[in-house]
């Protein structure tokens, strides 16, 4: 939130900047302004997403190789210069430098590179990563009656992920606010229903853009010996449950650090 860093300057006090995301997608976003300076963001038009422009290679970001302009953080691919998220990322980049420290949710032999680039350009970077062994291993945690999930979690699941065979199950779940289109959750459910492998699908209620979605009698018929469907859970017990054998991820920034933990491989469908 860069306003916090005015705030900052004004009471004369030090700021430092706590990054979310991983320490890749930092450094794509600290790209942005240079990026806007040569013309090559934002996007001229709406072909420009089709018409092989995203397959630029931007050769000249320290320490990251042979990344494209597709693989940098979705907000290049914005075509307005006004998108509300386009403007908050370049100012957030524009004042990253002032800050007296940077903290990155990641660790060194995960992103060793990156980190080592951000090192030289600002005078302290931490990656504080992985979090969640970190909080697991305090005696006593203050803020675990808080909790930190923007869904209820249901706990049931448990029990049936206990029935099932060791890395037997196929963990699906696309974060808290990622969206999709019809075709899209019905092209998903039925190659789950198709794979013939037990599942546990965490369906939101507001997981299709725009409208609420029920599944089709055919498909609850299909899917009933093996499937489990719920709108939300404990992701992270669900994870290191010896049933989990898989996760198809939205690749969100805490869905893949808490499936690295758990040494869960991930099947990716990145939505950002």
């Amino acid at each position: 939130m860069p306003f916090t860093i005015t705030a900052a300057q004004e009471f004369k006090i030090p700021v430092v900047m706590f990054f979310t995301i991983s320490a890749c997608s930092l450094m794509g976003c600290l790209q942005l302004p240079s990026f806007k300076d040569k013309g090559i963001v934002p996007l001229k038009d709406e072909s420009y997403l089709t018409n092989g422009y995203l397959d630029t290679i931007i050769d000249w970001i320290p320490g990251m190789r042979d990344i494209r302009l597709r693989d940098l953080p979705s907000v290049v691919r914005t075509i307005d210069p006004n998108d509300s998220l386009f403007r908050f990322v370049i100012d957030a980049a524009q004042r990253a430098p002032i800050a007296s420290g940077i903290i990155v949710h990641t660790f060194n032999e995960l992103e060793q590179e990156v980190l080592h680039t951000l090192s030289t350009m600002f005078s302290h970077v931490y990656a504080i990563g992985p979090l969640e062994p970190l909080l697991n291993h305090l005696s006593n945690d203050y803020l675990e009656s808080i909790g930190n999930s923007l869904w209820k979690e249901e706990t049931k699941c448990l029990n049936w992920l206990n029935s099932k065979s060791p890395n037997s199950v196929i963990y699906v779940s696309f974060g808290s606010i990622a969206v999709m289109t019809t075709s899209q959750l019905v092209e998903i459910g039925w190659g789950l229903a198709n794979s013939k492998h037990p599942f546990f699908w965490i369906f939101r209620p507001d997981l299709v853009e725009g409208r609420s979605m029920i599944l089709s009698p055919e498909f609850q018929e299909e899917i009933k010996e093996r499937g489990l469907i719920t709108s939300w859970c404990p992701q992270e017990e669900v994870l290191n449950n010896p049933s989990i054998g898989g996760f198809l991820t939205h690749s969100g920034w805490n869905s893949t650090i808490e499936s690295v933990c758990a040494g869960v491989p991930m099947l990716c469908l990145p939505f950002f």
